[in-house]
């Protein structure tokens, strides 16, 4: 009488190798979840970095002279970008020397009180 043996796997093995794949599945899934949000974060920030350098640049290209320069103060406007409404504020301040603005551009996406870029520059009354 022969013996016959069988290859293939027992049903432990396929359990063991069924447990350690969900195991790894679980833990790839939660990476993907990560970077994608990630991804997310980093493009409102993008978005929102050339906004406030695009009102920085607009205000710097404004002809300056006594009569139009900016004044203390602070403004507010919503502007569209791709699918989203962004608040662009504009805070104006004095310095030391009477002929040079401070101005700060906050940029804000679905929050009015998180920011999600600062921008500080300068203008020259000349």
């Amino acid at each position: 009488m022969t013996i016959r043996v069988r290859g293939g796997f027992t049903l432990i093995e396929i359990m063991i190798a069924l447990f350690v794949f969900s195991l790894v599945s679980v833990a790839l899934m939660k990476n993907i979840s990560f970077a994608l949000q990630q991804s997310s974060r980093v493009e409102t920030r993008v978005k929102s970095w050339w906004l406030a350098e695009n009102h920085m640049t607009r205000l710097r290209m404004m002809p300056r002279s006594a009569e139009n320069f900016p004044s203390e103060g602070t403004s507010r406007e919503s502007i569209r970008l791709g699918d989203k409404e962004w608040e662009v504020e504009v805070e104006i301040q004095d310095t030391e020397n009477d002929n040079v603005r401070r101005v700060v551009v906050r940029v804000y996406e679905d929050f009015p009180d998180e920011v999600s870029s600062e921008l500080v520059g300068f203008l020259g009354r000349h």
